[in-house]
This record gives structure tokens, C-alpha cells and sequence, in this order.
């Protein structure tokens, strides 16, 4: 599980990156997690640059804490982002059936149980805050957002997968 104390190094690392330097680390991303990248933009592609960019740039910082937290980020298959993106999607639709009181409780449940809290709080905050133009997002577009964000997190922070090998 990844910490706080990860989210705010890789935070207070990008923080500091010059624009050159964010260039680079956005080319490496996308080198280091090309099936990441392809769903984003498949997803994002018809919601405007605004959206793409956010989901780009806070998938980004998803990778950076994950490198932060465990050394590397194991590159994802585009089969590891489809089952991340159906577990979103079931996970969505258990949040979407409840109701009232139930759904906030609904809620509060689901991330307490999910894998990595630590990165879904730091997200939330950051849908929450306002543009660098001031702009705020409506709830659809933070919605959308989450559920990118969501399956990347899922994608990223999967545990790997054993081989079996069979002895004849």
C-alpha cells in the first residue's frame, strides 16, 4: 500500500521540475506505460482538452508515487487495464445503486477497503481543487475523471501476477 509520505515526495518532486524536466518525465511515462496512456486517450479523446489533460497529468503523479513507493512501476498490459477497468466499472455501479445516507456510507466503506486509500484521498482533493485558470470542475467532469483515475490506479498497483510452471 502506498503512504502519504510517497504522495508528498513525488508531489514536492514535480513540484520542482522545470518545464523541460516535465516534458521529460512525461515522455518517459509514456515510453514506461504505453497501455496506460492508449486507454486514457481512448477514454478522454471526446471530453475535451481540459479533461485529457488533468487525467494525463494526475495519472502521471500516480506513476511518480508508485516509482516513489516501490522503486519502478512494472509496465501494464493492456489486459491489466481492461480488468482494472471492469473492476472500476462493477465497483461504480455498487457506489451508483446505493442511495441517500446509504450511499455516502456506500462510499466511505468502498475506500476503506480499497487498496490503495492513500492515492484515491489524494485525488479526491485534487478533482476538488480549481483549475490553474480558476475554473472548477462540474460533477460530471470530476466523475469522469475519478473513474480514469481509478482504473489507472487499479492498473498500476495490481499485485503481479505468478507464473505456474508445469513439471512433467
Amino acid at each position: 500500500m502506498i503512504n502519504g509520505a510517497s504522495i508528498e515526495k513525488a508531489c514536492s518532486d514535480v513540484g520542482h521540475y522545470t518545464d523541460e524536466q516535465m516534458v521529460k518525465e512525461f515522455d518517459r511515462f509514456f515510453q514506461a506505460q504505453p497501455a496506460v496512456c492508449e486507454f486514457i486517450f481512448e477514454l478522454t479523446h471526446e471530453s475535451g482538452q481540459k479533461i485529457q489533460e488533468l487525467s494525463l497529468f494526475l495519472s502521471y503523479m500516480i506513476f511518480k508515487t508508485v516509482e516513489t513507493s516501490q522503486a519502478s512501476a512494472a509496465s501494464v498490459t493492456p489486459d491489466d487495464v481492461e480488468a482494472a477497468y471492469r473492476e472500476t466499472e462493477s465497483w461504480m455501479t455498487r457506489v451508483n445503486e446505493a442511495q441517500g445516507a446509504e450511499l455516502q456510507d456506500s462510499i466511505v466503506r468502498s475506500l476503506q477497503k480499497d487498496t490503495e486509500p492513500h492515492l484515491l484521498q489524494y485525488i479526491i482533493s485534487e478533482l476538488n481543487e480549481p483549475l490553474e485558470n480558476g475554473i472548477e470542475l462540474n460533477d460530471e467532469e470530476k466523475g469522469e475523471i475519478f473513474f480514469v483515475l481509478k482504473t489507472v490506479i487499479s492498473s498500476l498497483c495490481r499485485e503481479p501476477k505468478g507464473r505456474i510452471i508445469e513439471i512433467d
